[in-house]
């Protein structure tokens, strides 16, 4: 913690709308805290349960999945169709799509 030239603690403010205030107020009274100790317990606090940090191992993997997928589908609008057309899917979806155009 950094302090002044006495190494004491200097005092910091928070600003926030008179509701946040009062909630803030009221959690830390709930602790049985200081306003100032239970935010500065919440800032250093690395509770994963209460605030995660992370996807766990199931989340990730499907993340990974979807990523994959759309990986594969912008792969295939970017690939010349077969028939060497020199088009892309992408560019006949839009050829396609100018031609129903009103």
């Amino acid at each position: 913690m950094s302090g002044d030239a006495r190494g004491r603690p200097r005092q910091r403010s928070l600003h926030c709308p008179p509701a946040e205030q009062e909630m803030i107020r009221a959690r830390a009274k709930a602790a049985g805290k200081s306003i100032s100790r239970h935010v500065l317990d919440l800032a250093i606090a690395d509770d994963p349960d209460v605030h995660p940090l992370a996807l766990d191992a199931d989340a990730q993997l499907s993340v990974l999945d979807g990523v994959l997928e759309i990986r594969g589908f912008v792969r295939a609008l970017q690939d010349e169709l077969p028939g060497g057309s020199g088009q892309s899917l992408l560019s006949a979806i839009s050829l396609m799509a100018g031609d129903r155009a009103p």
